[in-house]
This record gives structure tokens, sequence and C-alpha cells, in this order.
């Protein structure tokens, strides 16, 4: 504002004095600023410099001080070309983007703890004098015998020394139905136990855990999405050598070839470097990221990874998670007899029972009888008295069927004393827009895969409804990470969209990532994009901005190229002064900002299109 005033003064007659009073006062305001905001600027560019490399903060650096330390020698020459008005402005518009990135980072570390919280923090172990006592999960050795009481998480992995009950492995494995387990059994920490307490001889530490390993592979695997530099930094260091070489050559070529004073063959140096600031080059990509981001939150997919987008643009195979990705993740009764005797019997049962396949039957038909005599056996199924009628609800071998083969969908047979067994078909469904997503990728030429931690024959089903040739069942978590690192070993650029703790470390080692705002927070935290939770087809709406995001910056980036090209001759030349480089800088600037405002995804209605 002081600069303004000065600027309208020099056409209206302001006197020297006056003019002279308003320097001193933006030389008051921009020495502090540029002391204290611009040190990130100031620490990256000293880092880099020592050792031995440029970045994107080298130029930016030498030209805030070089452009305050020629105004402050102005001005103690009562000379009134001062352009602390620049230092500020490009201070401020700096410091945006740098705010920015921060933002996005602090978002990765909080990724890391919250995922660290997820294991337990305690464990109950039982001494050989039979006595309980509550420990810390880290103070669990090999060997010990721990105690696991109905319904928590198992601290440790280790093998059942006591007891059986059922295990939901869901957040581990992916496979939906619970597991039996029984004395030797392996099981492993993060599943949920059942109704029964169980017994665990410990046989790794906690910090050894399958659980702890999942957080390591995921920590790894963001530290090295961490290092890959970005597209500015590649920028800047082929930008900014030769700029400074061209600055170089400005100053000794009028100061020693010409034969200018020392001062005006800085202050054309200082033009150069001002008009060949690379923040056009800086805003063409963070100014289309913000766009693009901003407009997807409102259309409620979360980007948490700053170069997301460009990377989603990028993709050339998608692997999908089965459970939650492509199904809804929730077993729904699909078929069933027409006896109403008979679904009066099951509704009964299956209201007492806390199987996720009865619990299925139960939404669906209800069941207000009283049940007498309950027997729950894990694994089998339930029994009891229904209106003085023994019956029993579980899986074929328990109510005496004899099969040949399973079926790819889950089942629950019911038998009573006055009815032969019926069965009751059971599975997820896929998401409604599965198959208008899968469609999406597969004209869009990508390849697609599904990694899937549930039973072989429940992903086959899966992949033969969709048309999905590539399929693969029963993956634990770490073999899900390898099929991503082997595709990026081979150049390929995955996405991989899951929403269980089983995907968290195939979440972090793809190329991209998308999970959903119903998945477990270590799915979350690991992947790039969070979308709306029953929505699988926003990440075509995501991959369309991507792409539409990709052409604007390289638009942003050959008009950011063609200013330089037409204007750093113009500085060197000395046709223009600081203060003109400093409003062509801020011209280009806005220019992209303006384009990357482009960058925002369609509107609601027309995002089909």
């Amino acid at each position: 504002m002081l600069a303004w005033a000065v600027w309208a003064g020099e056409a209206q007659g302001m006197s020297l004095g006056t003019q002279a009073f308003f320097n001193w006062l933006s030389a008051l305001i921009t020495v502090p600023t540029l002391a204290i905001a611009g040190k990130p600027f100031f620490r990256s560019a000293l880092a880099a410099l020592k050792a031995g490399r440029t970045n994107i903060d080298v130029p930016i650096f030498a030209a805030l001080v070089l452009a305050a330390a020629i105004s402050l020698m102005e001005l103690f020459r009562s000379n009134g070309d001062v352009y602390f008005d620049s230092v500020s402005t490009l201070l401020f518009v700096l410091l945006v983007g740098r705010y920015l990135d921060f933002r996005v980072r602090a978002k990765s570390r909080e990724a890391i703890e919250r995922l660290a919280m997820m294991r337990t923090e305690h464990a109950t172990i039982v001494g050989e004098d039979q006595k309980a006592t509550v420990v810390p999960a880290t103070s669990v050795l090999p060997g010990m015998l721990v105690l696991v009481a109905g319904g928590n998480t198992l601290p440790v992995d280790g093998r059942v020394a006591n007891g059986e009950s059922t295990l939901d492995r869901s957040a581990v494995t992916g496979e939906t139905l619970p597991e039996q387990v029984r004395p030797g059994d392996e099981v492993l920490a993060g599943c949920v136990n059942g109704p029964t307490a169980l017994y665990i001889r410990a046989s790794k530490p906690a910090a050894e855990s399958h659980l702890s390993e999942i957080l390591r592979l995921v920590e790894q695997a963001q530290l090295d999405k961490g290092r890959a530099a970005t597209l500015a930094d590649r920028l800047s260091a082929l930008w900014t050598p030769l700029i400074h070489a061209v600055g170089l050559v400005t100053f000794f070529g009028w100061w020693l070839i010409i034969g200018s004073d020392l001062p005006t063959a800085l202050l054309h140096a200082i033009t150069v470097l001002i008009i060949a600031c690379p923040c056009a080059i800086g805003l063409a990509i963070p100014a289309v990221q913000v766009a693009a981001i901003g407009g997807l939150l409102r259309r409620g997919i979360l980007v948490r990874s700053g170069d997301a987008l460009d990377r989603l643009a990028r993709i050339d195979r998608i692997a999908f998670d089965k459970t939650g990705t492509l199904t809804d993740g929730r077993p729904e009764l699909v078929s069933m007899p027409t006896d109403p005797a008979a679904l009066q019997i099951a509704a009964a049962l299956a209201a007492v029972s806390r199987h996720p396949y009865a619990r299925a039957m139960s939404r669906r038909l209800g069941g207000e009888d009283p049940v007498q005599d309950l027997i729950e056996t894990p694994g089998a199924g339930v029994s009891g008295l229904v209106n003085g009628e023994r019956a029993q609800l579980g899986s074929a071998v328990f109510c005496g069927v004899r099969q040949d083969a399973l079926d790819t969908a889950g089942e629950l047979w019911m038998a009573s004393e006055s009815n032969e067994p019926v069965r009751f078909v059971v599975a997820e469904k896929l998401r409604s827009d599965a198959a208008e997503t899968v469609d999406y990728f597969r004209r869009a030429g990508t390849q697609m895969s599904i990694l899937s931690g549930d039973r072989v024959s429940t992903v086959e089903h899966c992949a033969d409804e969709l048309g999905i040739d590539e399929r693969h069942g029963g993956l634990k978590p770490a073999e899900k990470a390898e099929f991503l690192r082997r595709w990026k070993a081979d150049g390929r650029k995955a996405l991989m969209i899951g929403d269980g703790l089983n995907d968290a470390p195939a979440l972090a080692a793809a190329y991209v990532s998308a999970s959903f705002g119903h998945g477990v927070p270590a799915a979350q935290v690991a992947a790039d994009l969070v979308l709306p939770a029953e929505t699988l087809s926003s990440i075509t709406v995501a991959h369309r901005v991507a792409l539409k995001a990709a052409r604007i910056v390289r638009q942003n980036l050959a008009f950011a190229a063609a200013y330089n090209v037409a204007l750093i001759p113009v500085a060197v030349a000395g046709l223009a002064s600081p203060l003109i480089a400093a409003a062509a800088m801020s011209a280009s600037s806005i220019i992209v900002t303006l384009n990357a405002l482009r960058a925002k995804p369609p509107r609601v209605g027309a995002a089909a299109k």
C-alpha cells in the first residue's frame, strides 16, 4: 500500500522527502518480514548449496536477498528506485504454497501415528501359578501364555494353547467368514476373538507381530514415496543453474564490458533473477493441485497427498480389493425357502446368533420367538428349542446335510424335528456402481486385477460377474504389497483401491491408492485419496479431474517457458527495471493461477458425461 502511494504520488507531484519517508516505512516493514518469514526458503536454499546441489528455493533466496539489498543501497543513496513491495508480495505468495505443502506433510505424519495407535496396548498374561496379570503388550515375550477374553483383540501372534472360539479376521486378512480355531492353530495379532476366551502361547514379541509388520510396511512405503523428487525440484535442478549463469553473465557484461558502475550492473542482474524467478513454474503445479483438490473435496473426495492427482493421471493398471470395495462388505440373504414354518424357526435361531450370516438372515426375517436351551457351537451353528421344537441353524454338516462341493456363495442350513433341512444362501452384493467403474477403466485401456484376502472361490465369482480376468484370492497383506512392488519394479503405475487393515501395506506401496470413508483408519491413512463411503464410482470422477489437471499443468509450464524465453533477453539487455520485472513476474503468476482454476471437477449432474 505504501508503494502504491509512492507510485500515485510520482504522477501528482509528491515531494521527494515524502517519497523517501514512505520508502523508509516500507523498509521497516520488509526487512523484519524477510528475516523472519524468509527463514524456510533460506534454510532450504543454504542446505541445498551446502550439499552441492540446487533446488527451487535457491533462485528465490537470491532474488529476495538481492532485491532487498539493492533497495537498501538505493535508499541510502536517496534514490527512489526501491523494490520492497516486490519482496513482500513474493514472500506472501510463496508462503501460501509452502503452507499448503506443510499441511500435506503433517497429514502424512498423522497417518503413521494413527496407524500405530491401532495396536493393542495391554495384554493379560497367565503365570505358572495361574494368576492373570495385565502388562503392556510390549512386555509379552515368546512362550508366555496370554489370555484373550471374548470380544477382545489379540495383542500378539501365537498358537492357541487352550479353548475353542471363532476369530474375526476381516481387518487383518480380508476374509469375511469367522474362522474357527482350536488348540494348536496359529493366530495373528489384530484378529478379534469370538464369544469364548482363548489362551494363546505367544510366538513373537508384540514388536514383531503381524500387525507391527503392517505398520512397518506402511511406514517404509510412505518413506519411499517421500524420497521421490517433485516435478518442481526436477525442473529447478535444470533451471536454477542456467538462470544463475545468465545473471552472472549480465552482471559482468554490464560491469566489465559495457562499463557501467557496480550498482547499475547489479541492478540489471537482479532484474534477470526476478523476471526469471520460477514463481510461474512453482505455481504451475500447486495452483492446479489446490483448485482440483478443493473441487474434489466439495464432491466428498479427500486428496491426502499433494502429488496424488499427478500420479493418478499416469496409471496404467488398477487393483481392487473385493470385500468392501467391489462388494458392499455386508452379507445379505439372497435365497431362502418358501415354507412359513421353516422361516419362523430359522428367524428365531438367527436372531440369537452372532455369526455374520445369521445377522444377515435376521435383518431380512426379523425373529421374535424365544429360543430355549440355546447352545452355540463355535464354527458350526446354534441349536435350541423354538416353540417347544428342537432345531438347529448352521453349516451343512451341523444340520446333517452331506455336500460334495462348496458353493461360491455362503450358506446356512436349518433343520428341525418337523422340517427337512432347508438352505439359506447369503452373499455379498456387488456395489451398485461397481460394473460402471470397471467399465470406465476398461474403456480407458487400464488393465484390472482383484487382490483379495477372501476365499478364492468368492473372488472368482466376483471377478466373473465383473469380467475381470486377473484375480488373486487368499492373499496375506505382505503378498498384496508384493504385487504392487513387483508391478512398480516393472515400470507399471498401479492404482490400488481397498478399505481393510490388510490392504494398508498395499495401499502404501502402490503408485497411487484410494480408500473409503467407511474403511478402517489404517487404510485411510495409508491411501492418497479417501472416497465417499458408498460411491466407488467417485474414483472415476477423481481420475477425470486428474487427467484434466495434468493437461492444465502442461499448459502452465508451456506458458512459463514461453514467458521466460521472451522476457529474459529483455532483462539482460537492460530494458526492464526490477519494478517492471516484478510486475511481469506477478502477471505471469496471475495468468497461471487463473488457468489453474479450470482444474475443478464437473458438476454432479455432468459427472457421468
